[in-house]
């Protein structure tokens, strides 16, 4: 195709256009806001910001409505100041675990209330592939390591998220009930771990444990998936334990 017959994009720019503006803002915006500096119809605007949320470029924050860029955009640009350190420090100990496993294993944060995957490694059979989730939001109430984040808020944050999150069922074992969740945060904070059980996804069981720092804050979780038909109960121990042995080695 010859260079003069290409059009422009103008769906693409106005995207961009909105991207621009938020990312100079540095806070979080109203749709009011962002249409008036953009000039476009809130409608347009809307339609637009809803398909990068969608993407996972752009978050909206429950409580206000408000929209704000996502960590997703310094995944991709490789711009992870604050996490890279993280990672470069924690990858050995997570490459430890999958050797000793030979299962899949995933570095997450929280992020406005949902987990973040920052890093992974791939089981050595590549029969879980994990990379894949480098860079991707998940609901903290169906994932073992968003659980721990949910066992580490007071009563009064755990029931505001609760209400405030649609709890949408994932897969057939996904718990929805308010009350349930509530009974699996209490089991989390007595035993030290969490667990996903084919929560998420069908057929993949998931094993995660805290990273603290000095203060008993939660800074980084590490999970190890694995297939359900190699979840046996030995195996489920086997993860927590090494599980325990390495996060109690990493010096954060």
């Amino acid at each position: 195709m010859e260079e003069k017959q290409i059009k422009v994009n103008h769906s693409l720019q106005k995207a961009f256009n909105i991207i621009e503006i938020m990312a100079a803002s540095g806070e979080e915006m109203a749709l009011n806001d962002i249409s008036k500096q953009t000039e476009l119809p809130k409608a347009t605007a809307l339609r637009l910001i809803y398909t990068l949320q969608t993407m996972g470029y752009i978050q909206q924050n429950s409580k206000n409505s408000a929209y704000s860029l996502s960590l997703k955009f310094q995944l991709l640009a490789n711009n992870m100041d604050i996490y890279r350190e993280m990672v470069e420090l924690i990858r050995p100990f997570m490459q430890e675990v999958s050797n000793s496993l030979a299962e899949a294993t995933c570095l997450s944060i929280c992020d406005n209330l949902e987990l973040v995957y920052i890093e992974s490694i791939d089981s050595l059979d590549n029969l879980l592939n994990v990379t894949q989730k480098i860079g991707k939001r998940a609901p903290l109430y169906c994932t073992g390591a968003g659980k721990l984040y949910l066992s580490a808020m007071t009563t009064a944050e755990l029931d505001d998220y609760l209400n405030s999150t649609p709890l949408l069922p994932l897969t057939t074992h996904t718990l929805t009930s308010k009350e349930a969740i509530k009974a699996k945060i209490r089991e989390i904070q007595a035993n030290g771990y969490s667990m996903d059980d084919e929560e998420c996804e069908i057929g993949v069981k998931c094993v995660a444990l805290p990273v603290y720092d000095a203060q008993r804050k939660i800074v980084c979780t590490l999970s190890v998936s694995m297939p359900a038909i190699r979840a046996t109960e030995d195996k489920i121990q086997q993860t927590i334990t090494t599980l325990k042995a390495v996060t109690k080695k990493i010096p954060v």
